[in-house]
């Protein structure tokens, strides 16, 4: 197992989005297999507009996607994996951009990485932007990237290091 740890942050929506189609099982099959090996999982996500403060929200509460058997939290352990949590980033209308840029730099604080060590899966244009513009590794996932084939080639790439 590598020494150096990496963070690895996929779009909540782009999970769930494979997560009900038919190859859901083998998103977490990657998903787990990453995390077992080095890679600490945070999923991220606008904070909604009503609800809880933002402490309550950074801790996972009123997410329904990570509470109860069909989570993608339940679905990660059960696949041997683990999900760090749910990063919320602030919205904004006149400073969204600065709020990604901060966000990011917070997650990369938080888990003591550098942009090499930090990979992005987002189907936001936007986001990955941000994530590019501090070198992380980040992929755009358009019409012709899905989160699948991503997670297979930087599970690829980590059984070669």
């Amino acid at each position: 197992m590598p020494s150096q740890q990496r963070l690895l942050m996929i779009s909540r929506n782009d999970i769930l989005e494979v997560a009900e189609s038919p190859g859901q099982k083998e998103l977490f099959r990657h998903i787990a297999w990453l995390t077992r090996h080095g890679y600490h999982l945070l999923a991220t996500a606008a904070m909604p507009d009503h609800g809880n403060s933002r402490d309550s929200w950074l801790k996972g509460g009123g997410d329904a996607s990570l509470v109860g058997p069909e989570s993608i939290r339940s679905r990660i352990d059960e696949a041997g994996g683990t999900l760090d949590g749910v990063y919320y980033v602030p919205r904004s209308l006149l400073t969204q951009h600065r709020n990604r840029i901060e966000s990011l730099r917070d997650m990369m604080q938080r888990y003591s990485v550098s942009p090499a060590s930090t990979y992005l899966f987002s189907s936001s244009k936007k986001w990955a932007d941000a994530a590019l513009e501090l070198d992380i590794q980040a992929t755009f996932l358009d019409k012709a990237e899905r989160l699948l084939p991503e997670l297979a080639r930087l599970k690829a790439r980590s059984e070669k290091a």
